[in-house]
């Protein structure tokens, strides 16, 4: 019974791992309200939405214009630049993010190269007009903000009949950008709709893609949405917070402010995906306020930012527990400067708290062991009555006060803790590029040393650590008392052949956490065994 627990603890494990790795990002329901087609609105009463465009066709506007003045914004996190054709934004570069692990390489873009580029203004009617060919008119050709700094910059510009005001405004110390658009001499139009476009993957020098997929958050719901998914468009509406693209370490999010009712809508032609905020007329106006954020996807620099953007970092059912181990992971990197190191001290702190529980556990599959010779006599005595078999068994265990789930329930207090720990190293983006010892460059990505090429190794080369880190598992696994049961052993000595092949894929923290974890456990396990051998040693 102990080994059938265990293997349900093992297998339950590697389910919950594959089930968030694999399944969640392949097959998460992907609510939304399709577009109806249906006759453009004139003008409509204040307060009211209209009725639907047929968004499935782009506007005559929408190539792209050739590029005008560029309009620079400097703060100490980033630099952005605003391009004066079409008043979109060109450029937002990080500048405390690498775009690659090399320590030369530049920093972080966010804008997808090509264009059209983001925060682009459509008018929707009768006739849809894009603002791609318009120059807009600036009121300064540069921005720079430090300290506590704010400043504006306002773009003017004549799309069709219409004069569209753009005013970004800007503030040092956050991602977050402030966007007014104001439409005057628009009387045929009744939506404002404000765009961005993701135009192929955004890589660099071999990294993985920027962003992974769209998310908008409906309400208190976050709703994923995958790039191949959007072929035929999809338009949510109502309670609509964000909507972003997001990726494992950055998002970017255009955030409706509080009190506008807006809808999104979402469309991918040709591998560029369109994400666009729709606002209704208004008053006999046409005008919208946004929140942008273009950022690192940090769990404090996300609720600084507020419009629940935190609501992005997904950290699982243990994100109460996850959350406070990156804050751990952080406050020691402070003294380390090296987070490999700041993953072994973590891992050294959560296994000495649970040493009662593990200890616990292992007297408990000792005492299991010791009773084994005589649960195989009973089983041998009574094997064509498995009822009787099952009473004796228990009374056998009454009789020695030895509780079957002693060994495993230990285990099962404390899968919530390797879980959340999973969970917030799966999502640090401080884990980005950061290097550990040796060949280990960044501890977000898989370890590889060299560059042999070995079947179903991605990238490749050979996966050093998460090789040590399947031996340390079958140590792990030999050294287990085991109940006698040839079959299942077997079983159980197939885990780290399952987990190896599983973690060959994992960021090397990941990894680095399983391995530090099992050579724990291993010098544990021989610990609590060694009283018991000294007597045959002295024999």
């Amino acid at each position: 019974m102990e080994k059938r627990a265990l293997i349900a603890v093992a297998i339950s494990l590697a389910i919950l791992v594959l089930y968030q790795e694999v399944i969640l990002k392949q097959l998460y329901p992907q609510p939304a309200v399709t577009p109806e087609s249906a006759p453009p609105a004139p003008p409509v009463p204040p307060e009211s939405l209209p009725a639907p465009v047929d968004l499935g066709a782009p506007p005559a506007g929408a190539v792209a214009a050739p590029a005008g003045r560029e309009l620079v914004i400097d703060t100490e996190l980033y630099r952005a630049v605003i391009d004066s054709a079409g008043g979109r934004l060109a450029s937002f570069r990080l500048k405390r993010y690498r775009a690659a692990v090399a320590p030369d390489s530049p920093p972080q873009e966010i804008v997808s190269g090509g264009a059209p580029y983001p925060l682009g203004v459509q008018l929707r009617g009768k006739e849809n007009l894009d603002d791609g060919g318009v120059e807009y008119q600036a009121d300064r050709d540069h921005l720079e903000l430090s300290g506590n700094g704010e400043g504006t910059l306002t773009l003017t510009g004549a799309l069709g009949d219409a004069t569209v005001t753009k005013t970004f405004a800007f503030r040092s110390g956050t991602y977050l950008i402030g966007l007014e658009v104001k439409v005057d001499g628009a009387a045929a139009f009744s939506e404002l709709g404000l765009t961005w476009h993701r135009a192929g993957e955004l890589t660099h020098a071999g990294s993985a893609p920027l962003f992974s997929q769209v998310a908008v958050l409906q309400g208190k719901k976050v709703l994923p949405e995958p790039f191949d998914g959007l072929a035929d468009g999809k338009v949510i509406d109502k309670d609509i917070v964000w909507a972003a693209y997001d990726g494992p370490h950055f998002l970017a999010a255009m955030v409706p402010r509080a009190g506008e009712s807006m809808r999104v809508w979402l469309k991918q032609r040709d591998r560029t995906t369109e994400t666009m905020v729709l606002a209704p007329r208004r008053d006999g106006r046409l005008g919208a306020h946004l929140d942008v954020y273009a950022g690192p996807k940090t769990v404090d620099t996300l609720e600084q930012s507020g419009h629940s953007l935190a609501r992005a970092v997904d950290l699982g059912y243990f994100g109460f527990i996850a959350i406070p181990l990156l804050h751990a992971l952080r406050w020691s990197n402070k003294v380390t400067g090296n987070y490999g190191l700041d993953i072994i001290l973590l891992t050294v702190v959560i296994k000495v708290l649970f040493i009662p529980l593990t200890q616990k556990s292992f007297k408990s599959m000792k005492a299991m062991q010791k009773l084994q010779p005589e649960m195989a006599r009973i089983r041998e005595k009574y094997k064509d009555q498995p009822e009787q078999v099952n009473k004796e068994v228990m009374e056998l265990y009454r009789r020695h006060k030895v509780n079957p789930f002693g060994g495993c329930l230990p285990m099962v207090l404390q899968l919530p803790v390797f879980i959340g720990l999973y969970n917030a190293l799966s999502h640090a983006v401080e884990l980005r590029h950061a290097p550990f010892f040796l060949w280990i460059n960044d501890l977000s990505a898989p370890d590889r040393l060299g560059a042999l090429a070995i079947p179903f190794v991605a990238p490749p080369g050979i996966p050093v650590l998460t090789l040590l880190m399947g031996a340390s598992m079958f140590i792990q696994q030999w050294m287990t008392p085991s109940t006698g049961d040839p079959q299942q052993q077997r079983v159980m000595m197939i885990m780290p052949v399952m987990f190896t092949f599983m973690f060959v894929s994992f960021p090397a923290g990941l990894t680095l956490y399983w391995l530090v974890n099992n050579v724990l456990t291993i010098g544990q396990q021989y610990v609590v065994s060694r009283p018991e051998r000294r007597p045959q040693e002295r024999s």
